[in-house]
């Protein structure tokens, strides 16, 4: 697989945007949305730990499949609810989770609900 970085002249100047990035890659590997609920299957009240849990989630998904952080070329986040810090926690939280040298694309995106009341949902596509 082949991960090349696309940037952008000038540079999006918002911090902690991702540019484009093109992967050329054999087999790809679609990670449907995943939540994370606590082991009594309730919706956790701290937000930092749903991401811990949903992260875990997706992370679970790639490793059945062969896969790693490293692999993933796309993600999606779905957020209730988002404001600056939830944005905030999520960053400082995926960002001591994710630890790959280059992120993958990416996008944020705040909605209404998520499934059961999950306040984050994270799919990804990940090239094996």
């Amino acid at each position: 697989m082949t991960n090349d970085r696309i940037s952008r002249i000038p540079a999006p100047v918002v911090p902690g945007i991702s540019d484009s990035t093109r992967v050329t890659a054999g087999d790809l590997v679609f990670i449907s949305g995943q939540v994370g609920f606590e082991a009594d299957g309730s919706v956790p009240t701290d937000f930092a730990r749903a991401i811990e849990l949903t992260y875990g989630e997706v992370e679970r998904a790639l490793r059945a499949a062969g896969a790693t952080w490293e692999d993933v070329v796309r993600v999606n986040v779905y957020i209730t609810e988002l404001d600056q810090e939830k944005l905030k926690v999520w960053r400082e939280t995926r960002n001591a989770l994710v630890k790959v040298p280059e992120p993958s694309a990416s996008t944020v995106i705040g909605v209404h609900s998520l499934y059961n009341g999950a306040t984050i949902e994270v799919d990804a596509i990940a090239a094996v």
